[in-house]
């Protein structure tokens, strides 16, 4: 019986920050030979449009404001509670890293009597874990993906599953991606990895 190798590896949610296209001025630098003297339509239609969008901007924004500042207690303070043990501070901190944190387990050696045979994967989302989890499994000579699961919510394993592909006989050093999502929007927030063999008996 194999022991499950289980990892642990933390995840890192990577965000791009895209740079916004310019803001292109409409207006022209001068008034056609045809036209008198003066703004052409253009500026004028222009900064009727820009006196909209900003007035729409302070209604929406005191909406927010009214919304959220709502209900709030004036005799709220900023931070925990006093007279707070360093045990009980520690042990808060502890659970805000344990949350950020992504388990993930899956045999060392995966077994199968012959190629089209059930793998014996042992892939777990163990019940602490905070994420949805989706496995892939590469072959590390070939980058070839032979297996890819389904998503896995925490508390859920998959004991055995077959393979996307049918191997020859032989020994496969492979890498399992594993990939987490949040479980109320299913983003992906990141992704952690470990190094198996693939043992194909016959």
């Amino acid at each position: 019986m194999q022991t499950p190798d289980r990892n642990t590896a933390r995840t890192n949610p990577q965000r791009d920050r895209v740079p916004m296209p310019a803001r292109r001025n409409a207006v022209q630098a001068s008034a056609a030979p045809d036209q008198p003297a003066g703004k052409p339509k253009s500026f004028y239609v222009a900064v009727i449009v820009a006196i909209l969008a900003l007035l729409a901007a302070l209604v929406l924004a005191f909406a927010l404001f009214s919304h959220n500042g709502a209900g709030r207690d004036p005799n709220a303070a900023v931070g925990q509670l006093e007279g707070k043990t360093p045990e009980e501070i520690q042990a808060e901190l502890d659970r805000i890293v344990e949350e950020g944190m992504f388990n993930i387990s899956i045999a060392s050696t995966v077994q199968l009597e012959d190629g089209a045979s059930d793998a014996e994967l042992r892939i777990e989302n163990v019940p602490n874990n905070p994420y949805l989890m989706k496995v892939e499994l590469a072959r590390d000579d070939t980058g070839d993906t032979i297996y890819t699961s389904g998503m896995i919510e925490p508390n859920h394993h998959i004991q055995k599953a077959k393979l996307d592909v049918d191997l020859d006989a032989g020994e496969y050093p492979c890498t399992a991606v594993f990939y987490a999502y949040d479980k109320q929007s299913e983003q992906l927030v990141g992704q952690a990895a470990a190094k198996l063999t693939v043992l194909v008996q016959s």
